[in-house]
């Protein structure tokens, strides 16, 4: 499985010829590894309400529509709150080590490096890719 850092260090790499027309490519994808390494949380997050719904035992077909709308309100409340209280942890912990812009704050997690896992899915991409040109008019 590929790392988050891994797949936006190739990103930032690919799109640096936008640097030239004034799109701030290091800001979208310091953007973009945030949002990637915030999914994980996301998850734990609804797996841990959903437990804690579960584990109260509530019995759905006496509640009724309004009062099971009104649980999943303060459940998506609370999935919010918790969401939010996190994104902030996060952000300290920038403010923390000192983290400005992505301009001046380069971080680098490593060397970008091909692998010979990686040439074989460009092989094969390169053939869906031909394949769907070549074939893909007569469908």
């Amino acid at each position: 499985m590929t790392a988050p850092e891994e797949i936006t260090v190739g990103l930032e790499a690919m799109f640096k010829p936008l640097n030239r027309l004034k799109i701030p490519v290091t800001e979208i994808i310091l953007t973009l590894t945030l949002a990637l390494r915030f999914i994980p949380l996301v998850l734990e997050e609804v797996q841990n309400l959903t437990r804690s719904v579960r584990t109260r035992a509530i019995n759905w077909k006496k509640l009724g529509i309004k009062q099971t709308v009104q649980l999943w309100l303060v459940v998506a409340e609370r999935l919010i709150e918790n969401l939010l209280l996190r994104a902030e942890q996060i952000a300290l912990a920038m403010n923390v080590r000192g983290f400005t812009t992505p301009n001046t704050h380069k971080v680098q997690w490593h060397q970008l490096q091909l692998r010979g896992g990686d040439g074989v899915a460009i092989a094969l991409l390169l053939l869906l890719w031909w394949s769907r040109l070549a074939f893909g008019r007569l469908a």
